[in-house]
């Protein structure tokens, strides 16, 4: 209990017992307060604040109430070791406590500096001579032992995995970390209401028979392991009509973290997406609404925001700032795709933004975007259930999801090798060609949300059945495989041997580089590679599309290309003058040995 006894006429002075003094005073927080951290000596706390002893003229020791309550936890500093601060909690009129962190340079300053901060979240000063000057001697000889780790994000705090900031600034693990730079309006959204129990039943279970909705949850789940398992962010694009239930299966994604506030708008400017995608580090951002985005720009953001790392900016000093980084899974919706909203304004979607955001259909299903209605009337009865259950129950997964990541993170090897294996068996049902690169990148995606899913499961989250989680992404991916229209073995088969029966019929027409044994009538070749000339391509392949083709050919790892013209080689000056432009097909994979040398 306080040792502050009861109070004289002032209400803001208090006698000390008799005999006490400044150096003798041995100040006590109350034992419901928040802990005692060596508060110095000369200052008392109790449940209206603190106290500081003064000495009257007379010589007497008399304790004058100076301020709200407030208390120092520890000192800070970033990862660097630079940064270093002071950790407090400060109380506002209502009694809610609000964590603050005040620079080394302004606890040395003036109060002018140091408490405006502490003011906004609710700290008072009291109405007695030079208070706010003895805040400032208590705030500087207050030295607490405790170390936090100042942090810029929410997430794991290193790449030991050993803790996880959660958006309301709990900490799982051992690490003492105070995120005085993320913003607390999104913040606010990180909580929980209702029961877990409540939202298996009332959310998770409805996931049951739809795919769709099922993907979006297990997607939500994986922004812990991005970085274990050393993933980079990006996510899947619901497109489709309104009313479909794209805004549904969203809000249920987000209650896996917390109310439905944390949904974001593409309403803003790609500096600004780098600090919101900050705050839902190694979590889950969801964003609707893409048609609300700079179709000029949408595209640099969405490598932004999967690649993780924000652009350098130089201090006011001139010396560059360390640029943000996170790791983050992304939901998006809108009525128009990415491609589309990009082409409104003349702009042409690369691939690389095509495979970080990845496009499905959100209202082809048997009822838009679902396909069981688990009893209600019509989808919109059904998505109106879903909505008002996900207002009711939320935030209580990812956190507890967090704890048995971290538990778990030795097995880490296992839950590459179940990716590994889910890429394979469903590459191989999708006859995807292994050197189709761009689909490789979208298949471990889709395994990363099979993953989460089953794990989520497993821990008992979900109230799924085993394997459930992965046969919806099996199904989505494959849906998604079939609507792009993706490369399979089987047509790279078909074009390679069309070229293939071209050339062992007609080896005569290719010159042999370094000899002049006969003109290049198609083209030219040594031990390694046909280089046949552009017309002589589009004859081969003239019943299909000649471009297409060479792509084929590329994604079987037999054309050799040189990099942002295509997918043709220029000749060199020392094979023929002008320098023609030509296919170069690997001998060696297509006739499966290399070509005799022009010497034997």
């Amino acid at each position: 209990m306080s040792n502050i006894p009861t109070s004289s006429s002032s209400p803001n002075v208090l006698t000390f017992p008799a005999g006490a003094t400044a150096a003798s005073s041995k100040a006590q927080f109350r034992d419901d307060a928040l802990p005692s951290v060596n508060m110095p000596a000369g200052y008392a706390a109790d449940e209206c604040g603190i106290y500081e002893l003064r000495e009257t003229k007379e010589g007497d020791a008399i304790s004058a109430h100076i301020c709200s309550p407030l208390v120092v936890k520890g000192r800070c500093k970033t990862a660097g070791a630079k940064g270093w601060g002071r950790v407090l909690e400060v109380q506002d009129p209502d009694g809610g406590w609000h964590e603050a962190v005040l620079s080394n340079q302004q606890v040395s300053g003036s109060p002018n500096a140091a408490l405006p901060p502490l003011f906004d979240l609710g700290f008072e000063l009291e109405p007695v001579a030079k208070a706010a000057e003895s805040v400032m001697r208590l705030l500087s000889s207050w030295r607490p032992g405790p170390v936090y780790l100042r942090f810029d994000r929410l997430g794991w705090t290193d790449d030991k995995h050993d803790a996880f900031v959660l958006g309301n600034g709990r900490v799982i693990g051992n690490a003492l970390v105070t995120t005085d730079s993320v913003s607390e309006d999104l913040m606010a959204g990180f909580h929980t209401k209702g029961t877990l129990a409540a939202w298996k039943e009332r959310v998770a279970a409805p996931c049951v028979g739809n795919p769709l909705m099922m993907l979006a949850v297990s997607h939500a789940f994986t922004g812990p392991l991005l970085s274990v398992l050393g993933q980079t962010g990006g996510g899947f694009h619901l497109r489709g009509l309104s009313s479909k239930g794209k805004s549904s299966i969203q809000y249920v994604a987000t209650s896996v973290w917390g109310e439905r506030s944390l949904l974001q708008s593409w309403d803003g400017t790609p500096s600004g997406f780098q600090g919101v995608a900050a705050v839902f580090n190694d979590t889950f951002l969801n964003i609707e609404e893409l048609h609300k985005a700079d179709p000029r720009t949408v595209g640099d953001t969405i490598y932004t925001l999967a690649d993780g790392r924000g652009r350098l900016r130089a201090r006011s000093n001139g010396k560059l700032q360390a640029p943000q980084r996170w790791r983050i899974p992304i939901l998006s919706s809108g009525e128009v795709s990415l491609e589309e909203h990009m082409a409104s304004a003349g702009c042409k979607m690369f691939a690389g933004q095509d495979v970080r955001l990845i496009n499905l259909e959100a209202d082809s299903r048997a009822e838009g975007a679902f396909d069981v209605l688990h009893g209600s009337e019509n989808s919109k009865a059904f998505a109106e259930r879903v909505d008002h259950a996900c207002l009711e129950n939320y935030g209580h997964a990812g956190p507890i999801f967090v704890e048995k990541v971290l538990r778990a993170k030795h097995k880490e090897g296992n839950w590459r090798a179940y990716i590994d294996s889910f890429c394979r068996v469903v590459g191989k049902a999708a006859d995807v060609s292994p050197r189709d690169g761009q689909v490789q990148r979208v298949l471990k995606r889709f395994a990363l949300a099979a993953l989460a899913g089953e794990l989520a499961t497993q821990v008992g989250l979900t109230g799924w059945s085993v394997n459930a989680a992965r046969t919806a992404a099996e199904e989505m991916f494959l849906t998604w495989f079939e609507h792009r229209d993706g490369t399979t073995n089987e047509e790279i088969a078909k074009a390679v041997q069309r070229t293939k029966d071209y050339i062992s019929k007609h080896l005569d027409r290719f010159q042999t580089i370094g000899t002049t044994d006969h003109d290049p009538v198609d083209g030219w070749r040594d031990q390694h590679w046909f280089y046949i000339l552009p017309g002589r391509w589009q004859a081969i392949h003239a019943e299909h599309d000649p471009k297409a083709m060479a792509r084929l050919h590329a994604d079987g790892g037999l054309l050799k290309t040189q990099k942002g013209v295509g997918y043709q080689v220029r000749m060199g000056r020392n094979i023929t003058t002008g320098r023609p432009w030509a296919y170069a097909i690997s001998a060696v994979k297509l006739l499966g040995a290399p070509m005799a040398s022009p010497t034997t």
